[in-house]
């Protein structure tokens, strides 16, 4: 077999593949945050991108570009060891968030506002350890990540919140 041959089956074999796990993600939470965990440790943000529901990439990089930035630097920026552990909780079990205004407030001032898509559950990845950061602050056990999700078309998104600091 030539290696133009072969360079094809290759391809022709990644390009068929590529639709099954796309759609493994989409069947259930707990396989997006694993393909959120593999993409945060590669530091991928297109990834990471691709994982937001594209109405909330296309609204916050309109209306809140320095909030999506932040959002993706951080996540680029984390790192899970092989031994996370993932919950999914539906958001109306989450005492904070308020499904009548889409939106989490804490101790009454701080407001994170779900403007394009609401969460129907919440993914809080852990781990036992440490969690090391590529600028090297370490995080000890307790929550990760918490990422509000929601399944939208059949396929599990990621949704993000715009942060309120509310009026005393």
């Amino acid at each position: 077999m030539s290696i133009r041959a072969a360079s094809l089956l290759v391809a022709l074999c990644v390009a068929v593949s590529a639709p099954f796990e796309l759609a493994r993600h989409q069947e259930d939470p707990r396989a997006l945050a694993d393909a959120f965990v593999g993409a945060a440790n590669d530091g991928d943000r297109a990834a990471l991108q691709a994982l937001v529901h594209p109405d909330v990439v296309a609204y916050l990089m309109e209306q809140v570009p320095e909030r999506w930035e932040e959002v993706l630097s951080r996540w680029a920026e984390t790192r899970f060891d092989d031994d996370y552990h993932v919950t999914v909780r539906p958001a109306s079990d989450v005492g904070a968030y308020d499904e009548g205004t889409q939106a989490l407030v804490f101790g009454g001032k701080l407001r994170f506002r779900f403007p394009v898509l609401p969460p129907s559950h919440f993914l809080i990845i852990q781990k036992a350890g440490e969690i090391e950061s590529r600028d090297g602050r370490l995080g000890l056990g307790g929550p990760a990540a918490i990422e509000a999700v929601r399944q939208d078309g059949g396929r599990w998104y990621i949704t993000i919140p715009v942060v309120e600091i509310l009026p005393d």
